[in-house]
């Protein structure tokens, strides 16, 4: 009969790597690389409209190399569980000229005070209203 005390030693390592094991997970999701389901028509026809999914980095944005072209992901202020995907147009201090009314060729420029992300489709308006 094997001894309590080797069972209980035994239990005590493999319980440590599965811990280090979660540790490891856990930092490397939150700060490193994110999976990220992305869903609808929002960024076609870069990213296609069935669901795929993406790893997504977290390093360039803590050391603000965000770029003009790069694509982010937000938090939908809806559903904070949906993640909404949008291609950076503009950053802090860009002029962006854009059309306002396509029928009537109406040019309007705007300065970016923090960064501008491109237009959505209108099947999703409700999301340029969230997020400009």
């Amino acid at each position: 009969m094997v001894p309590l005390r080797s069972i209980i030693k035994e239990a005590c390592e493999k319980s440590l790597i599965v811990a280090k094991f979660f540790c490891v997970l856990h930092v490397t999701n939150k700060y490193l690389i994110d999976p990220v389901q992305t869903i609808g028509p929002s960024m076609l026809p870069t990213i296609d409209v069935t669901p795929s999914l993406y790893l997504a980095e977290r390093i360039s944005p803590r050391f603000g190399k965000a770029a003009q072209g790069d694509i982010v992901i937000l938090r939908s202020p809806r559903n904070p569980r949906m993640c909404i995907t949008k291609r950076l147009v503009g950053l802090e201090g860009d002029t962006i000229t854009y059309v306002a009314d396509p029928n009537k060729d109406d040019k309007q420029e705007t300065v970016v005070t923090l960064c501008f992300l491109s237009e959505c489709p209108p099947s999703l308006r409700f999301q340029r209203v969230m997020f400009g």
